[in-house]
């Protein structure tokens, strides 16, 4: 089914369960005359405005404000959709292998005092990008050498290359495969040795981050799977993907309420 298919339900041309054909009317609420359904196309017309919001990055108070409904209604829709991509990042996982480079950030926090690693309030995120493939992340409770460790071994592959600037924490890489680390005091990087494949990312990511002015801390692992989900597809067509996901096989089966 196509989106032109998919704009003649919401526009209440086709019903909803059998696809039959219907009489134009501007009624907020539409019967079959076929099968005798109802539905309201008014609602659903709002949820596909809110995914093509979502997807174009905007936040849900600006879509709330756009389509004029609640904010509730577009936070509703953009959690749904956050945990949607969440889902597919993770059926997605695999182990890293190749040329890895490593790397820890931090989210959040105040601005004024410390910055850094010292900064409180901050979320701390560790990264795994995949050369030429695809990036991982995880929120990490610290970034210590156990804690760090223990993420690489889990979602690496023995033997790989990693790439790391001198945070203490890598020192034990070398177990894992070839350690390969940069000095920041002294370059970013010399031919293949830089780590600005997973620092782009954390660019792209904190510029996403900054437009919904802070999340709370138990929400934040949903919009970072947004961000690696982004990512990872930036090739592909968002709205396409979740469309695919979330109303194609519903669609087609005619279960669409």
């Amino acid at each position: 089914m196509t989106f032109e298919e998919y704009e003649r339900h919401l526009i209440g041309q086709l019903c909803w369960a059998c696809h039959a054909a219907t009489v134009g009317c501007h009624a907020r609420q539409r019967q079959c005359p076929r099968c005798r359904r109802k539905w309201s196309y008014a609602s659903r017309r709002l949820q596909w405005e809110l995914l093509k919001a979502f997807c174009l990055r905007a936040t849900a108070h600006h879509a709330a404000r756009t389509l004029r409904c609640y904010y509730a209604t577009a936070y509703v829709a953009y959690r749904r959709l956050r945990t949607t991509l969440a889902h597919m990042a993770s059926e997605e996982k695999r182990k890293l292998l190749g040329e890895l480079e490593l790397d820890e950030t931090y989210f959040g926090g105040r601005r004024k005092g410390k910055r850094g690693r010292g900064a409180a309030g901050k979320v701390a995120v560790f990264g795994i990008l995949e050369r030429a493939g695809r990036v991982f992340t995880v929120v990490v409770p610290d970034c210590t050498k156990e804690t760090l460790m223990a993420k690489i071994r889990a979602s690496t592959v023995k033997g790989s290359v990693f790439y790391t600037d001198e945070f203490t924490s890598y020192n034990d890489v070398q177990s894992h495969g070839k350690h390969v680390p940069i000095n920041h005091q002294e370059t970013f990087g010399v031919g293949a040795a830089h780590i600005n494949g997973i620092e782009g990312f954390w660019s792209f990511a904190k510029r996403l981050y900054r437009h919904v002015h802070g999340v709370d801390r138990e929400n934040f692992p949903l919009y970072l799977a947004e961000y690696e989900f982004r990512y990872n597809h930036r090739s592909d067509h968002l709205l396409t993907l979740l469309f695919d996901r979330l109303y194609r096989p519903i669609l087609e089966k005619g279960q669409l309420p």
